[in-house]
């Protein structure tokens, strides 16, 4: 197993579906509403009982295009032992196929979940490899 971590910008083709856990947090309210996770009209409670956030299951299908948008990891500190105040995270953005992104499908999902993706990195998914590539031909 080789050790992959995205830039912010490079972009991941699923090559099986993802299953993983959306916490219904203000940041990723709009994906959940996407997804049909949450009422789009009305209030709700984020939180179950105390700090735990309500969360549901999400699974983005074979064929679907990530891009990497942030990676948050903080330095260790005795209450990430708790699975509740593990706050390490990476956000992502759900893209068209003519490679824009999806209208409300950024989101993240906890450090832990994104170990299951299974995909296919192509070198022209890289975003410097993108820029690299408008450069050029910006210059010619």
């Amino acid at each position: 197993m080789k050790l992959y971590i995205p830039a912010c910008g490079d972009r991941l083709h699923l090559t099986a579906p993802w299953n993983f856990i959306l916490y219904l947090e203000s940041r990723n309210i709009q994906f959940a509403k996407l997804r049909g996770l949450v009422n789009k009209e009305g209030r709700w409670s984020i939180y179950e009982e105390g700090p735990v956030l309500k969360s549901g299951p999400v699974t983005l299908p074979a064929g679907s295009v990530i891009e990497c948008d942030r990676v948050y990891i903080r330095s260790f500190n005795k209450s990430r032992v708790q699975i509740e105040k593990d706050y390490d995270s990476i956000t992502w953005k759900l893209m068209q196929t003519n490679g824009k992104p999806v209208r409300h499908g950024r989101f993240w999902v906890k450090l832990p979940d994104c170990y299951d993706i299974e995909y296919e990195l192509q070198s022209d998914s890289l975003y410097r490899h993108r820029v690299k590539a408008i450069r050029e031909v910006m210059e010619s």
